[in-house]
């Protein structure tokens, strides 16, 4: 068995070079797939693979091979180049400082992980090749690069909407129910934003004091970082039964809608909002075929979890980014999962904006509309 999945590890890699004959642009991805672990000796069945630290991201490199094909069958030539880089540093630099192959390089994928990303985006910087880097949210790495797209919107986008949504409908103050003496980073950024840009905002650490602040058909946001089932229970049971939450919209952390704790219709009747970084629509047919050929082609469904339909949208639109010449505005995509819009740093590189508002309404979640 453990043959079998190394041999199925290097054909995947070996399908991926195959792309090489006639190309136009090169594509450097640095996957963390930690090729070594599959050695390991609990690996015997395939069940074991969920052991394995970042075996997920097979998933993402899965999602990326379905966009290559797509482009393949289109005459679209492209020179893919794969890398398994986790934290292991030397191993980066060897890459990076190959002169020859560097120079052949368009577009940089990954690594995965900050520490070697920041090391990566410096060698990209000196060559000039743009560098994606997908899951991270730090901001370090856009300031002072120009070459840098980081596709996590900053925790800063979400107070963003919030107040522009607030000021849409004269929702004010925005309520925070959240512990005054919490080192919550997100909840900083919220309150950072609301200071800095003069957004009327108040923090409320008691959910009785929430409800009485609220006035009854007036619209009203209440944004609440708790997430754990008694605050949770708190909070929403006076929310509910005050009559006040005709006009609420009541903003949570996206780990609620995998709490246990209620069913979907509860969400409903509490008007629940949350953010999210991806979303998808598995009733789109453009989704639904995506399933289908992920599932024929791999055996396994695709998911969120195992970030094939991110691989699939950050490879789709990084193709066409480098078809219109680096132009963003030129690059028009349909993603299934991982919407990309993006700002210039003032100082650096790019930042996605594109965050996803969510809500439960009629028992299913949809993108919020306003």
């Amino acid at each position: 068995m453990k043959k079998l999945l190394l041999f199925a590890i290097f054909v995947v890699f070996g399908y991926a070079t195959a792309f090489a004959e006639g190309e136009t642009f090169t594509i450097l991805y640095l996957i963390p797939f930690e090729s070594s672990s599959y050695e390991s000796p609990y690996v015997k069945e395939c069940e074991d693979m969920e052991n394995v630290r970042s075996y997920q991201l097979m998933g993402f490199w899965n999602g990326a091979q379905m966009a290559l094909e797509e482009y393949d069958r289109q005459g679209v030539h492209l020179k893919v180049i794969v890398r398994d880089i986790t934290n292991n540093e030397a191993t980066l630099r060897r890459i990076m400082e190959n002169t020859e192959l560097m120079n052949e390089v368009d577009l940089i994928i990954g690594p995965f992980f900050g520490k070697t990303f920041a090391i990566a985006a410096g060698y990209a910087k000196e060559y000039g090749i743009p560098i994606v880097n997908p899951f991270s949210s730090r901001q370090d790495f856009v300031s002072g690069n120009e070459y840098v797209y980081k596709l996590m919107p900053s925790l800063e986008a979400r107070p963003a909407m919030i107040s522009f949504l607030a000021q849409q409908s004269g929702a004010f103050p925005i309520l925070i129910f959240g512990d005054t003496l919490s080192h919550d980073k997100e909840m900083a950024a919220y309150c950072k934003y609301f200071k800095d840009n003069k957004i009327a905002y108040e923090v409320i650490p008691n959910a009785t004091t929430v409800v009485n602040r609220l006035h009854k058909g007036s619209p009203q946001f209440v944004v609440t970082f708790y997430d754990n089932p008694a605050q949770n229970l708190i909070i929403s049971r006076n929310l509910l039964y005050s009559e006040k939450i005709d006009n609420l919209t009541f903003v949570v952390p996206e780990t609620w809608l995998e709490s246990k704790t209620y069913d979907i219709e509860y969400y409903t009747k509490l008007n629940l909002h949350f953010f999210s970084n991806y979303y998808v629509d598995f009733e789109n047919e453009m989704t639904k075929t995506f399933i289908y050929d992920y599932t024929q082609r791999f055996g396994v469904p695709p998911s969120l979890k195992n970030f094939a339909f991110q691989g699939y949208d950050i490879t789709r639109f990084f193709v066409e980014f480098l078809r219109n010449g680096k132009d963003l505005d030129r690059v028009k995509t349909s993603p299934i999962a991982y919407p990309l819009s993006f700002d210039k740093n003032p100082d650096g590189g790019f930042e996605n904006v594109n965050v996803q508002f969510l809500e439960v309404k009629d028992n299913e979640i949809v993108p919020s509309q306003y």
